[in-house]
C-alpha cells in the first residue's frame, strides 16, 4: 500500500485536505492501548476516525486505490442519525 496507494498523486491530495495521517507500528508494545482500542490484530489496517478517535469506518488487509479512494470518500456512518 505504502507504494502503490499512498505514493499516489490523487491519494496524497485527497488524505492531505481532510485527514491527518497517522500511521501505527503494530511491533511497537509501546503501541499495544492504541492497537487494542481499535482491535487491531495485525497490519495492515485502515481506519477512519472522527476527531474525538471514534471509529467511523475500516478495512483490514491491504486494499487499492479505488478501494482506498472510496473508504475516504464513504458518508459518516453517524451523519444519518445526527439529522
Amino acid at each position: 500500500m505504502k507504494r502503490q496507494v499512498w505514493a499516489d498523486d490523487e491519494v496524497m491530495t485527497s488524505v492531505n485536505a481532510q485527514f491527518i495521517p497517522v500511521a501505527i507500528d503494530v511491533d511497537d508494545p509501546d503501541n499495544a492501548a492504541v492497537l487494542a482500542r481499535y482491535n487491531v490484530g495485525g497490519a495492515p489496517v485502515t481506519i477512519i476516525t472522527d476527531s474525538q478517535g471514534n471509529a467511523l469506518r475500516w478495512r483490514a488487509g491491504g486494499i487499492g486505490k479505488s478501494e482506498f479512494l472510496e473508504l475516504l470518500r464513504a458518508p459518516n456512518p453517524s451523519a444519518a442519525t445526527d439529522l
